[in-house]
């Protein structure tokens, strides 16, 4: 009977190659792309929003305008580009994002850290 042996990096070498740490160069990345693509989603009148009050953690995106709650929650689509006139912007904008554009941002992460979408 003939011996194997099979040699593999620990998990954390692993997921560091791929950039797939925690708070990674993955996790960043998947962070600043999701507010990419999400970024025709926002509600747009002035920019302030979208432009001036959104501030791209490693983890999360925070929209500082005071208003950006109800924005999120309430708004109407009636702005520029807005969902009430045939546009995408309007309330909700992230999960709306995810559900048209989801597998566009996996396949993008997909090939940062050298792996395939499936």
């Amino acid at each position: 009977m003939a011996k194997v042996r099979i040699n593999i990096d620990p998990t954390d070498k692993i997921l560091l190659k791929r950039k797939l740490n925690r708070n990674g160069k993955a996790q960043k990345f998947f962070t600043s792309e999701v507010r990419r693509v999400a970024d025709p989603y926002v509600p747009y009148r002035q920019g302030g929003l979208k432009n001036i009050q959104v501030q791209v953690y490693d983890d999360k995106i925070h929209y500082k305008a005071p208003y950006a709650k109800k924005q999120y929650y309430e708004n109407k689509g009636y702005g520029n580009q807005g969902t009430s006139r045939g546009g995408l912007r309007g309330k909700q904008w992230i999960p709306r994002m995810w559900s048209d554009k989801g597998r566009d941002v996996v396949k993008s992460v997909a090939n940062y850290v050298g792996g395939k979408r499936r």
